[in-house]
């Protein structure tokens, strides 16, 4: 035996693979696993984006209801004026930190400037994260009852 190292890693990979399927692990939430503002506006952003794909998947699928598909349609159309929201007020957060993160400490009315900016920018963040995940939630439940069995 030339590489036992190998082998005992193969070994233990083939061993343990079905032991691992077995546990039925989900991936956690990434918009309740966030901790900050800018964590939660990327995960909703993103999880939007991800169901559009799987909504798109669904909606083409000529085995679902046709009430499903305009159910999903119209959680889509709720839920695409919020994101583009918060996309924008993301946006103006990144550069209002940015700028806060500029800023010369030798200036105060700068570093007063950039702060205020700051704190506005979060607030309409927070707001927008808040408007945005209601219906980007509603666009999940209707996927996932179509993904789970819906779709017969």
């Amino acid at each position: 035996m030339r590489h036992p190292f190998r082998a005992l890693a193969l070994a233990c990979a083939l061993t343990l693979t079905p032991a691992c399927a077995a546990l039925h692990l989900s991936a956690p939430n990434p918009i309740s696993a966030a901790q900050t503002n800018d964590q939660r506006a990327y995960a909703v952003i993103e999880s939007y984006g991800a169901l559009v794909e799987t909504a798109t998947i669904i909606v083409r699928n000529p085995a679902v209801p046709i009430e499903a598909k305009r159910a999903i349609g119209r959680a889509e159309a709720a839920a695409t004026p919020s994101v583009q929201t918060l996309e924008i007020a993301f946006a103006a957060y990144l550069r209002a930190r940015a700028d806060y993160e500029a800023a010369p400490p030798s200036d105060d009315g700068a570093v007063t400037r950039a702060v205020t900016a700051l704190n506005a920018a979060a607030r309409a963040l927070g707001q927008a994260i808040e408007r945005a995940q209601a219906p980007v939630a509603e666009l999940q439940t209707l996927i996932s009852a179509q993904r789970t069995g819906g779709a017969r």
